[in-house]
């Protein structure tokens, strides 16, 4: 009996062993792939920047229309600024879950339509720390043409995962989420639009601090 208590402690220990370095191994590549995202959003962010500068310049002399940038495979419809939180991203124009390794995606909706959804993980660098916003805070998409549009957030509140209809059904014209941590929930935040800015504003984005 004692030989066999011996004998189940050792492997308690050694599993217990195991669970730490898988545990260890998880959270190592979790940060590589938040590190990925955050070098992908700061090279991809100044790109569309740069054609939402030369779109701006060039439609109202050309009257041009782009409603997306190519990069990489993938198409960008414009810039979001959240001031509060000192975020400017890069916004994919559809989603998948490939797409969100890089940068915020359109999950739903349109700016023209309403009801715009837009996602991202919880990374630092995207969307962890909107549950910090609050009733009032200004939030702006500037689109691919250097179009401004303005919106001031209206609630924070967490829906469950299952429940998209209410999400992309919420009769705001913005909101955003992300994964909570136990990933049961969807910290979300809801919007409304103010003005629309001057049609081709000369506003400087945000800097986004990615270190």
């Amino acid at each position: 009996m004692k030989k066999l208590q011996v004998v189940l402690g050792r492997i308690l220990i050694v599993l217990g062993c195991l669970l730490i370095l898988g545990a260890l191994l998880l959270s190592g590549y979790n940060g590589k792939l938040e590190q990925n995202a955050k070098i992908v959003s700061a090279s991809t962010l100044e790109e569309v920047q740069q054609k939402i500068e030369w779109n701006r310049n060039t439609a109202e002399k050309k009257h041009i229309s782009m409603q997306e940038f190519e990069r990489g495979g993938n198409s960008y419809f414009g810039v979001l600024e959240i001031p509060r939180l000192d975020l400017s991203l890069p916004v994919q124009a559809d989603w998948s879950y490939d797409k969100l390794y890089q940068s915020p995606c359109v999950y739903s909706g349109s700016i023209q339509d309403g009801e715009l959804v837009i996602l991202a993980h919880n990374y630092h660098a995207h969307f962890r720390n909107i549950s910090n916003l609050e009733q009032g805070d200004k939030i702006l998409l500037t689109d691919i043409e250097g179009k401004q549009f303005h919106y001031v957030v209206e609630e924070v509140l967490l829906l469950e995962a299952e429940n998209v209809k209410e999400m992309t059904d919420s009769g705001y014209d913005l909101s955003l989420f992300t994964c909570s941590y136990s990933g049961d929930t969807r910290v979300t935040v809801r919007c409304t639009m103010e003005n629309e800015a001057d049609h081709y504003p000369t506003t400087e984005f945000v800097t986004t601090d990615f270190s």
